[in-house]
C-alpha cells in the first residue's frame, strides 16, 4: 500500500504528486491518529474490489479502539511482518479478530488489538464523500459476504461435474 498525497489539479500545491512508500507514510499517519488527527490516503492494490477501487477511491482513516470494532468494518492493520493492510472486519473475538480483502476468498487472522491502527471513517470517491458507517454501505458489504459460502458451494459443484465430465469423456 502506498498514500499519496491529495491535489486539486493544476495549479494546486500538490500538483505534482508524489509516490510515498508505507514504511515511510505510515510512522507518521501512526502519530497523527494518536494524536487525535484523520488522515485520508488513497487506495493502492485491488484486494477490496469492488468496494475500494485502486488509484482511485481514498478512504479517510481515524484511531480504532478494539472495543468497539464490529462487522463490516474496513480497517488498517499492520502485519508482524511490518506490512500494512487496509481489510474488512469479518470475525471479532474477546482478544483478537480477522479480516479479509473484500476480493479474497481467504481470511486472515487471527488479528491483535495492537497490531490494529485505523479505521475507515470514510470513502472518498470522484469528489463524493461515503460514509462507511452508513447504512447503504454496511448493507452492501453485508451482502457481498454472503457471496462466501454460496462460493465455497459451487467451487465443490465445479470440481464435482468437471470430474465427472472427465469419467465420461474417457468411456
Amino acid at each position: 500500500m502506498q498514500g499519496r498525497p491529495h491535489g486539486n489539479g493544476a495549479g494546486s500545491p500538490m500538483h505534482n504528486l508524489k509516490t510515498v512508500r508505507s514504511e515511510d507514510l505510515f510512522p507518521a499517519i501512526d502519530e497523527l491518529l494518536h494524536n487525535n488527527q484523520k488522515v485520508r490516503i488513497t487506495v493502492t492494490g485491488d484486494s477490496m474490489m469492488p468496494f475500494l477501487r485502486e488509484n482511485t477511491d481514498s478512504v479517510e482513516l481515524s484511531a480504532a479502539d478494539f472495543k468497539s470494532l464490529h462487522f463490516g468494518q474496513i480497517v488498517l492493520i499492520r502485519r508482524i511482518s511490518g506490512q500494512y493492510i487496509l481489510h474488512r472486519l469479518v470475525f471479532k473475538k474477546k482478544d483478537c479478530f480477522y479480516i479479509a480483502g473484500d476480493a479474497h476468498y481467504w481470511i486472515e487472522g487471527p488479528v491483535y488489538p495492537d497490531q490494529l491502527i485505523a479505521v475507515a471513517t470514510k470513502i472518498l470517491r470522484n469528489g463524493k464523500e461515503i460514509s462507511a458507517s452508513g447504512f447503504l454501505w454496511q448493507a452492501l458489504s453485508f451482502i457481498w459476504w454472503l457471496r462466501l459460502p454460496l462460493f465455497s458451494v459451487l467451487r465443490k459443484v465445479y470440481r464435482l461435474l468437471r470430474k465427472v465430465y472427465r469419467h465420461v469423456r474417457k468411456k
